[in-house]
């Protein structure tokens, strides 16, 4: 084989390893269960909290309360809960 033909095999085999290796590699960081209840002593110590949707990555919707470095996972019907107690012990909330 020439140069040229090597060259583009070689450039073909790069593009097939970074392509396996970066959608295979890659794991979200989903909820996977979620806590039917909330204690109010954790929405306290909570810095935010978001909504994961269902669609996309994750398989299912829930609340991540975020709490220092640790992430907790709740029925994201507790939003209102959520919303209340930290805007009463925070005066607003933070969501983001």
């Amino acid at each position: 084989m020439d140069r040229q033909a090597v060259a583009v095999l070689l450039l073909l085999l790069c593009v097939i390893i970074i392509t396996t290796t970066t959608t295979e590699g890659f794991t979200p960081n989903c909820c996977i269960e979620t806590a039917p209840k909330i204690n109010r002593k954790i929405i306290r110590k909570a810095d935010k909290y978001e909504i994961q949707s269902e669609g996309g990555l994750c398989e299912m919707k829930a609340l991540i309360l975020y709490v220092g470095t640790k992430k907790y996972c709740f029925d994201p019907k507790m939003e209102k809960k959520v919303e209340y107690v930290m805007k009463k012990y925070r005066h607003g909330n933070r969501h983001k």
